[in-house]
């Protein structure tokens, strides 16, 4: 009796084994019914198990990492995908899920060729100008961040944000003549407006024009003499010039923002400097 239980066991213990899934097939098919069932995590257990027994498979990595992003585990699905695409470059479906988790997962570089893709793939190059512009900006490609947002500045050139972009890419890329050409640009279509006059003064005081800069924010005082950044930066491009007298009045003027800005600013170094240049002592 106790052989014939211990039979009965062993059968049943084997049985439960044995619907274990095993091969690719079986491991490839309980992964798939239990993704559409919407258990991702049953899914991956298969789905990982037949990739390690066949790690090239295009449907099988897929699926994987589409696992991971359906709960929202955007790192492990970046892996998969990136993976699938080294294997299978210029695959549209691939770079179509690539494209977004890349952003999530900030790898913008990953992003930028994955737009590449969907471009050689069909989309129109157009739809991609600004993200193309902002993650070219993120990844410091200057060059090519100018370019894009030079294209969007020519289908609407009525955004000012544009024209800062541009203009700050520019003296990036050690184009002053050119930022300073933008910025002119810009005041020419929207008028005196501070944000576009405060960046002339910083190129001009770029490329030592020192008085032009000096006029500019002496400009910007003048419709607002609370304006920090303008007394700030007149304080600058008056200390630059061979002036005694425009030291002592930046001097001064750094004197009066130490209070409000000296925390950020460290203005200390350039009162002590500017002393010990003008021989005055504390």
């Amino acid at each position: 009796m106790r052989r014939f239980m211990f039979a009965i066991l062993l059968v049943g213990f084997l049985g439960g084994c044995s619907q274990e899934p095993q091969t690719v097939d079986e491991l490839s098919r309980a992964g798939e019914e239990a993704f559409d069932n919407h258990e991702y995590a049953r899914a991956r257990k298969y789905l990982t198990k037949a990739v390690a027994q066949k790690p090239s498979d295009r449907h099988l990595l897929y699926l994987l990492g589409i696992s991971y992003q359906r709960d929202f585990l955007y790192d492990s699905a970046f892996h998969y995908l990136k993976r699938l695409d080294l294997l299978f470059p210029g695959d549209r479906e691939v770079n179509l899920r690539l494209y977004k988790i890349a952003k999530t997962v900030r790898e913008w570089k990953s992003a930028i060729k994955a737009i590449q893709v969907l471009v050689e793939t069909g989309d129109p190059g157009e739809q991609y100008h600004a993200e193309l512009a902002d993650l070219n900006l993120k990844v410091k490609n200057y060059k090519v961040a100018y370019y894009f947002y030079r294209k969007l500045l020519e289908a609407d050139p009525n955004n000012p944000s544009y024209y800062l972009l541009i203009a700050n890419l520019a003296a990036q890329l050690d184009s002053l003549d050119i930022s300073l050409a933008v910025v002119d640009s810009a005041l020419e279509r929207f008028g005196d407006r501070d944000e576009f006059l405060v960046n002339k003064g910083l190129y001009l005081a770029a490329m030592k024009r020192y008085e032009e800069s000096e006029a500019t924010f002496r400009y910007l005082l003048a419709k607002d003499s609370s304006f920090l950044p303008a007394r700030l930066n007149l304080a600058h491009a008056l200390a630059t010039q061979d002036d005694r007298a425009k030291k002592r009045e930046a001097l001064q003027l750094y004197l009066q923002l130490r209070p409000v800005a000296d925390e950020v600013l460290r203005l200390d170094s350039l009162i002590g400097a500017l002393r010990e240049e003008l021989n005055i002592k504390n």
